[in-house]
């Protein structure tokens, strides 16, 4: 009897080591920690994520949606969420991300269509209905010519424009069917609009009425 029993126990030991090897590397197990939650171990080393995603060793998820460009979301201990970019610039201020480079709005261009006398290009805006034409250079008002009768008032006129005589000078020459009388009125300094712009006159129907030119030379042998 004694020896059947021992054969037994035996038999049964070695049965008992067989399951336990035969279990080596695919068993998993769970342990109590002191605050009483319950965590599971991997044996390949990881460890599965507190809120049971598994998402391990990866990157990280982002709560409440994804931040565009790549970007990846970090839990720090005051329990704030931040975000950074790969690019390894930090969200502005103002939650906008717009990190790393200003964006600018273009300035409005100045009204009138360009136009050129030989020097820098200027803006200009015609308007034959009211005989007058304004001259805009870098954004700045520089002079509006108005076509006026005897007394001082707006005359229109049938076309206003600035155009190359024959001597090769640039003028702004107004068009009228009859210019009995007119005149045009201008800023009493005009020498920017040879020294910088490069027009030299102000005409009617092609009659020179204001000389620019000599009036910018004159400035000149002050």
């Amino acid at each position: 009897m004694k020896k059947k029993n021992l054969v037994a126990k035996g038999m049964a030991m070695l049965m008992a080591c067989a399951l336990v090897i035969g279990n080596t590397g695919i068993t998993a197990h769970a342990y109590v920690a002191d605050d009483g939650t319950v965590h599971s171990d991997r044996e390949a080393g990881g460890s599965s994520a507190s809120d049971g995603s598994d998402n391990i060793g990866g990157g990280s998820s982002s709560s409440g949606g994804s931040n565009s460009g790549g970007g990846s979301s970090s839990s720090y201990d005051d329990g704030c969420a931040r975000s950074d970019r790969e690019a390894g610039g930090s969200s502005a201020s103002d939650g906008s991300d717009n990190i790393g480079g200003s964006s600018t709005a273009s300035a409005p261009k100045a009204a009138g269509t360009e136009a050129s006398a030989g020097k820098e290009k200027f803006r200009a805006t015609a308007n034959a209905g009211a005989g007058t034409y304004k001259v805009t250079h870098k954004g700045i008002d520089i002079a509006t010519f108005k076509l006026m009768d005897a007394d001082k008032k707006n005359v229109s006129c049938t076309k206003v424009t600035l155009k190359q005589r024959d001597d090769k000078k640039y003028a702004i020459d107004f068009q009228v069917a009859d210019a009995k009388g007119l005149t045009v009125g201008a800023p009493l300094d005009r020498t920017y609009m040879y020294n910088t712009l490069g027009v030299s006159y102000v005409t009617i129907n092609d009659t020179v009425v204001i000389d620019i030119e000599a009036e910018a030379q004159a400035a000149a042998a002050k």
